[in-house]
């Protein structure tokens, strides 16, 4: 844990400076006030806190933040005994976060490897204990509380549980539906040919729109933050250019039926959108929130999900 802490609370700020961050004095001065601070009581903490398994010293040779992340993250589990691990779910639940969040400085085919060699020593020990194993990912990568959520880091801990024959079909329920919309709604996935009935009743699909960018607008009717976000997006100039100009095409769904209810509510909504409802939205994206903002190109491939509306006005000045 000590390790962990020290090796973020220098690096990151070596890792600002670098970028150029602290151009001033003042504000330098604040800051690493702030990270020594930091770093004292999160030593402090370690020091107290009883680590399931003792972490990877790093080398001295290793200087930069990237390279001792890598090293950190690539052998975090080899002195961690796997057959006893999980008799003692709180502290590998603490040793999973901590390993998590090395994650984000790593490499990204580093981390890959590490999460892939982790499945296979817990496969190898016991395979039921995949099932604990994805329950810590999710919580992690993937639920409300989660540290940061990564579609990419959490998709091979929940595969792992789907693909196993040692668990039972009825815990692996969640686990599937995870893999089934995250393999349609990821970052960098063509998005599924979604089909839905427009406000005049017709049968549309998501591959017959075509646009440089397209955003796909998941809201519901009566959610406060979608109808500020619903307010916000249709009087913006700048989204409204980019339609009549062709660069852009917002296609708002509802996760309903098209009935005369929604028909009468999404009347409202700008008529320069593509308005649209299907209660089969669940079944292909991921909707962890609402608003949901989806970002696709042209080939319809996501670039980018999960965004909020000011960060999409941001995107859409810039088109």
């Amino acid at each position: 844990m000590i390790v962990v802490y020290l090796f973020f609370s220098l690096h990151i700020f070596h890792y600002l400076c670098l970028c150029k961050i602290y151009a001033n004095t003042q504000m330098k001065k604040i800051l690493i006030s702030v990270i020594v601070i930091v770093s004292a009581i999160m030593s402090l903490k370690a020091q107290e806190a009883d680590t399931m398994f003792p972490y990877p010293n790093i080398p001295d040779n290793l200087t930069t933040l990237e390279d001792r992340s890598n090293y950190l993250i690539s052998h975090f589990w080899d002195r961690c005994n796997m057959k006893s691990a999980f008799s003692a779910k709180d502290k590998l639940r603490q040793a999973f976060i901590d390993y998590i969040n090395i994650a984000p400085y790593a490499h990204l085919d580093t981390v890959n490897a590490s999460v892939d060699d982790l499945i296979e020593k817990v496969k190898k020990a016991e395979q039921k204990n995949l099932l604990p194993l994805a329950q810590m990912a999710q919580d992690a990568l993937f639920g409300d509380s989660a540290q940061f959520w990564s579609d990419d880091l959490y998709l091979p801990f929940a595969k792992a549980v789907v693909d196993s024959k040692k668990i039972h079909k009825s815990h692996k329920a969640r686990f599937q539906y995870h893999v089934q919309i995250l393999t349609h709604s990821k970052q960098g996935a063509i998005a599924y040919p979604l089909e839905f009935t427009d406000i005049n009743g017709q049968e549309q699909s998501l591959k017959d729109i075509s646009a440089p960018c397209i955003v796909l607008f998941f809201n519901e009717v009566d959610c406060d933050d979608c109808m500020i976000a619903r307010a916000r997006l249709s009087v913006d100039m700048n989204a409204k250019q980019a339609i009549q100009n062709g660069k852009l095409k917002i296609v708002s769904i509802n996760p309903c039926e098209a009935d005369d209810e929604w028909k009468e509510n999404a009347s409202s909504y700008s008529n320069q959108w593509i308005k649209g409802a299907t209660p089969e939205v669940d079944n292909y994206f991921d909707m962890r929130k609402t608003p949901c903002i989806y970002i696709l190109d042209k080939d319809r491939t996501i670039l980018a999900k999960n965004i909020d509306i000011d960060t999409l006005l941001n995107i859409i000045s810039r088109l």
